[in-house]
């Protein structure tokens, strides 16, 4: 049996949103039976189609409380009237704790996430006089996001952390890097956080560097990635006269200087993101990480 193209990311993003709204934000019955008579068969596809996945809790509360509700009917066959959808929020209800329960779980964790990078880049900064700090998005194309599954950015990111573990090419003379998984909350695309910290006294142009990352990173897709920097030389005015810049060349001696970085790299856990935490993942997939500080 062939299925029809399902863009995984931006669907299990919609389901999050969907639940969410309907359980903390007043979203209106009709609003939300309209938005399952949309989201349920292609959402059934894929749980069924993946059923190794991991994820979140909202999309696992709306998968156990529908199938009370709809048993071994086909999600092709179900039409969400209103006497089921009523039902099917009550039922939902009976959720709240364990959707809760993740934010409290995401939080916590972030915070011990925090305190590790915290430590890790200020030893980063303070071995070396000066240090350049590259901050990029690694993202997909808009045209081709809706191809790419968990599994292809879970093999993509595996294949450019080899290629950071080696200090090749792009990644000579890195000090140390740290990187977090999320999921964007309006378009639902996976993409990462990477910031990296380099030897100044050896690689001297932070704008190259993040450019050839990003190449690096639209090789490993095979040209489905792309990338946002902030290292050129406008954007990085601006923050310079806000008082704000944390990339580029930063000395260890200038306070300003290293708390700015340390805002820069303390993005990638920031507790307000909870939005863009990944909503599908793969078992013991990590979603953040960092390289080991060895002290020359």
């Amino acid at each position: 049996m062939s299925y029809p193209i399902i863009n995984q990311s931006k669907l299990t993003s919609d389901v999050d949103k969907l639940v969410k709204n309907v359980l903390f934000n007043n979203l209106s019955s009709k609003c939300f039976q309209d938005q399952m008579n949309k989201l349920y068969r292609p959402l059934m596809t894929m749980y069924y189609s993946h059923s190794s996945l991991n994820y979140s809790q909202t999309i696992n509360a709306l998968m156990n409380s529908s199938i009370i509700f709809i048993g071994a009917e086909y999600p092709c066959n179900v039409i969400w009237d209103y006497d089921r959808t009523q039902k099917l929020i009550t039922e939902l209800l009976g959720y709240k704790e364990n959707i809760m329960r993740e934010l409290y779980n995401w939080r916590y964790q972030e915070k011990q996430n925090k305190e590790s990078l915290d430590l890790y880049f200020k030893n980063l900064i303070e071995d070396k006089s000066r240090v350049l700090v590259i901050f990029i998005e690694l993202k997909y194309l808009k045209n081709r996001r809706h191809h790419v599954t968990i599994h292809n950015f879970y093999n993509h990111m595996k294949k450019l952390r080899k290629l950071i573990s080696k200090r090749n090419s792009c990644f000579k003379n890195l000090t140390g890097y740290a990187w977090a998984l999320e999921q964007g909350y309006k378009n639902g695309g996976f993409h990462c956080h990477l910031v990296l910290t380099y030897d100044n006294s050896k690689r001297y142009s932070d704008w190259y560097i993040a450019k050839t990352i990003g190449e690096k990173w639209q090789e490993v897709t095979e040209g489905v990635g792309t990338y946002h920097s902030s290292h050129d030389s406008d954007t990085k005015r601006n923050y310079r006269k806000d008082g704000k810049l944390g990339i580029g060349r930063i000395h260890r001696d200038k306070p300003q200087e290293v708390e700015n970085a340390l805002t820069v790299a303390r993005y990638l856990t920031k507790s307000n993101k909870y939005d863009q935490k990944l909503k599908v993942w793969l078992p013991r997939m990590q979603t953040f990480g960092h390289g080991e500080f060895n002290k020359d």
